[in-house]
């Protein structure tokens, strides 16, 4: 039986944001940086309802990097 494509690795749910527009969303981040001001530069950056519900459901941590974020956001439920 096929695997349903949300939950398959190579797959994204249609919901989910893709790095390239969360990273977009982050442009101009100074890091070491907390998820609260993440989510408050990409309010000012304009980004989309997905993002920021990606972003505000993310654990409440120091980010290092937009890497860093987007390897948090893809394991965000």
């Amino acid at each position: 039986m096929a695997q349903h494509p949300a939950r398959s690795q190579n797959h994204r749910h249609p919901d989910e944001p893709r790095p390239e527009e969360i990273t977009r969303a982050l442009e101009g981040a100074a890091f070491p940086t907390t998820r609260d001001k993440l989510v408050e530069l990409a309010t000012r950056n304009g980004a989309d309802g997905e993002v920021l519900a990606v972003l505000k459901r993310m654990s409440d941590r120091n980010f290092d990097s937009v890497a860093a974020v987007v390897r948090e956001a893809s394991n965000v439920e």
